[in-house]
């Protein structure tokens, strides 16, 4: 199976137990549906480059997961 690496970004006003709560989410979503999460990371809260929907700062997380090809 294809490796996938996955970078996602959460709004800022969500707490840290929620955000990595996200992450689980996702993995499990992809676990369902024939994937298998190698690799998960929480990068903690950062600067964007520019404001996105008016936010400038958001929870970073990185998923590198093996996935069937679509």
């Amino acid at each position: 199976m294809p490796l996938y690496e996955h970078v996602f970004i959460a709004r800022q006003d969500l707490s840290n137990t929620q955000a990595e709560g996200l992450i689980e989410h996702f993995s499990t979503v992809l676990s369902d549906n024939g994937g298998k999460v190698v690799e998960n990371e929480y990068w903690g809260v950062k600067t964007m480059a520019y404001k996105i929907n008016k936010n400038r700062k958001g929870h970073y997380a990185f998923l590198k997961s093996d996935a069937p090809a679509a």
